[in-house]
């Protein structure tokens, strides 16, 4: 299977699940209709909304290279980053309980964008920081769920 068909495959694929995702909320118990099953439909829309519109790129690049279109899909291309990236979300996993989810994954971040090619000291810094605060603001702040805590400290 080409690179392009495996693409527009999953992209189908992920556009078929965002529409079961959103069908689903419909048969919540009526007392989170307009609580969790908001929320779940907003995530519905915009994962198919960001499906559709990847989509619509991929058919209307035209010039894509004839090497490109007929290029077949390595998934043996790069063992080490797979590997690698497994055992570090092992390591992760095992983790997270003493350490707890803000301090693992001040860890974890860095140290897969650099398994996985990410070079530029700042891009890994600004990227761990950005995705930390995010999660802080949304999950801890606004949404208050109840993240992994520490068990050391």
């Amino acid at each position: 299977m080409t690179k392009q068909a495996t693409e527009l495959l999953l992209l189908s694929l992920f556009l078929v699940l965002s529409v079961l995702l959103y069908r689903s909320t419909a048969a919540f118990p009526e007392m989170v209709q307009h609580s969790t099953a908001t929320y779940i439909r907003f995530l519905a829309i915009c994962f198919g909304g960001l499906c559709l519109l990847e989509i619509v790129l991929w058919l209307k690049k035209k010039n894509t290279s004839t090497q490109e279109k007929t290029d077949r899909l390595n998934l043996t291309e790069t063992p080490v980053r797979f590997w690698g990236l497994l055992i570090l979300m092992f390591v992760y996993s095992i983790l997270l309980e003493p350490l707890g989810f803000y301090i693992g994954s001040s860890f974890f971040l860095p140290a897969a964008m650099y398994l996985l090619g990410t070079r530029k000291t700042p891009h890994i810094i600004f990227t761990s920081v950005g995705v930390l605060v995010f999660v802080y603001l949304v999950f801890d702040k606004l949404l208050e769920v109840p993240l992994p805590e520490s068990s050391l400290f």
